[in-house]
């Protein structure tokens, strides 16, 4: 369940995944390596991006779901670099998106664009996605390397795409449902696929974990975007109010604007036209017509849908990956 305040007696991801958190501590590890092994500014600000950074959510999905068939150390071995490589992935993305967003604040602290400047955080995004693909080629299983290119693919597609549809004030749900099963899902789906791939565990059950982390991942952003509207800076760790100051229009957007009427609906319209638009006054609009709930319930339904692809599974499984599932949309608001 989402919640607006925190739960201090749910567990947290470590808790949840307790039996993998030494193989979860390998992967930080060479997160780590990778951090150290440049010189000068690229080794400065990889270290700034990477050194006890996120949640390290994808690597905990390869490395559990790698874990469900009784695996061999070498099983374990390549399912931690696939798991440092997938968090490798999600950093060059931030790292790139911080700088099309214009964000200033990401965990806490400036985004790398302002603490070293638009070139170096280009070329850091760039040096991570290299480095990933390093990893999963040392791997050598070619489904996993071609899922992962896949999907690196499907992502930067994805925000091209929405890129692309920026001040459109009329963008349909199923346009932006496109946008975030690529850019955010699309790698989390994928985590938990190359999980269950690297065990060896029957094509149902690997396609089964990746519905699972596709339909996880859009709830993950459904909240995301809730939080952009409704979050506060000091709670979520990172600049808000950046999808209506760069013309996204989000599912709580698009639950606003078929909501509104007359001329509430035109200004919203007008607004979402304008690079320049006062974001408070569509974010007192959306706590009075109750979008935060409405776009909840939408995040619940992809959370039902997750729970429902892994019936396949033991009980014990499935309740770990409901526990995983409430994690991720247990945020503060």
């Amino acid at each position: 369940m989402i919640i607006k305040t925190a739960a201090p007696l749910a567990p947290s991801l470590k808790e949840i995944v307790k039996p993998i958190l030494p193989r979860l501590a390998q992967v930080e590890d060479r997160l780590n390596a990778v951090a150290l092994e440049s010189e000068g500014i690229l080794a400065e600000a990889s270290c700034y991006v990477l050194e006890g950074g996120g949640k390290r959510l994808r690597a905990a999905l390869v490395l559990y779901c790698a874990s469900l068939n009784g695996p061999s150390e070498e099983v374990y071995d390549n399912a931690a670099r696939v798991a440092c490589a997938v968090e490798l992935i999600h950093s060059a993305t931030l790292v790139h998106d911080d700088i099309i967003d214009h964000a200033v604040i990401r965990r806490l602290k400036p985004t790398v664009h302002i603490r070293f400047g638009g070139d170096v955080a280009v070329l850091l995004g760039d040096f991570l996605y290299a480095r990933a693909f390093e990893m999963i080629a040392q791997v050598g299983n070619a489904s996993v390397t071609e899922l992962m290119a896949r999907t690196t693919r499907l992502m930067c597609e994805g925000e091209l795409d929405q890129l692309k549809h920026r001040f459109r004030a009329d963008l349909a749900l199923p346009e932006y449902l496109s946008f975030i099963e690529r850019k955010t899902a699309a790698l989390i789906a994928a985590s938990a696929e190359s999980g269950a791939a690297l065990a060896g565990l029957p094509l149902p059950e690997q396609k089964a974990l990746s519905g699972y982390g596709m339909n996880l991942g859009i709830a993950f952003q459904i909240v995301d975007d809730i939080l952009d509207i409704a979050g506060q800076e000091q709670k979520t760790g990172k600049t808000l109010h950046t999808d209506m100051g760069s013309g996204k229009m989000t599912l709580p957007l698009i639950l606003l604007r078929a909501t509104l009427e007359g001329e509430e609906q035109t200004g919203f319209v007008e607004r979402q036209r304008s690079p320049n638009a006062d974001w408070k006054t569509d974010a007192e609009l959306a706590g009075r017509h109750n979008i935060i709930e409405k776009s909840e319930a939408f995040a619940h339904d992809y959370l039902s849908a997750a729970e429902s692809v892994t019936q396949i599974f033991s009980p014990a499984v499935r309740r770990t990956l409901s526990a995983i599932s409430d994690f991720v949309v247990r945020r503060e608001y």
